[in-house]
């Protein structure tokens, strides 16, 4: 129904940071016959060596891949964050999902506090604007894994949904290892997380949201795909 990508659309060396790379990035994912939205990733902007370049980098991102559903039509009614490039969230058949700016290249400690902080902010507005009744699941993109780097961030999350009886996930993006299902946090086990395969690896998963699931272990489906086994078939 919609493709959701985690970061880094702009993530080769050669045009990492640069304007073009993100023109040409937009250019490939317009070609996708179903809506998509994208998030920012470290090599997006954070990586890109300076506080200046970073800004740069980031306000080539959102020219060219914020909001960037809006190319389709779709009857998504996407809320985007007038605060932080690249935070969304919508209702979508009973499920919330919001998206945060969570990324792990290292940047000024000061700009790190803030957008977690607003992060928070962002994820308990929504929260309180859908209510408890709202929405049976909620689902969380970010671009890095749950790390004490981005512990501003987590820690008052956790304890936002935990009393919330209801299937969280929060999906993010890989640096290293593999495909990955677990959770993040022993004091909330209806807190899952899914790290994708590194990219490159696999075609993009498919994920199911199923209507009886009634905690993160039965809710979710995860479809994954070999793109060379695909190619095969074909």
């Amino acid at each position: 129904e919609f493709i959701i990508h985690l970061g880094n659309a702009n993530g080769d060396e050669q045009s990492q940071c640069k304007e073009y790379g993100f023109e040409r990035a937009a250019a490939v994912l317009k070609e996708s016959v179903v809506p998509v939205l994208v998030i920012p990733g470290d090599k997006d902007w954070a990586a890109c060596g300076s506080k200046k370049k970073a800004e740069r980098s980031l306000e080539y991102w959102d020219v060219n891949l914020g909001k960037f559903v809006e190319h389709w039509n779709h009857p998504l009614k996407v809320d985007y964050s007038e605060d932080v490039v690249g935070n969304f969230a919508f209702l979508h058949k009973d499920v919330l999902f919001v998206s945060v700016s969570i990324v792990d290249a290292p940047t000024e400690a000061s700009e790190v506090r803030n957008r977690l902080k607003k992060n928070v902010a962002w994820t308990k507005q929504k929260l309180a604007e859908y209510g408890r009744d709202g929405y049976r699941v909620l689902v969380i993109f970010g671009h890095a894994r749950p790390s004490e780097k981005q512990n501003e961030y987590f820690s008052p999350l956790v304890e936002e949904v935990k009393g919330l009886n209801k299937p969280v996930l929060y999906l993010h993006a890989n640096s290293s290892g593999s495909f990955q299902q677990y959770t993040p946090f022993d004091d909330a086990e209806n807190f899952k997380a899914v790290q994708l395969e590194k990219r490159g690896r696999e075609a993009p998963m498919r994920v199911v949201v199923l209507e009886n699931g009634e905690d993160g272990d039965d809710t979710f489906v995860f479809e994954r795909r070999d793109p060379t086994m695909e190619r095969i078939e074909k």
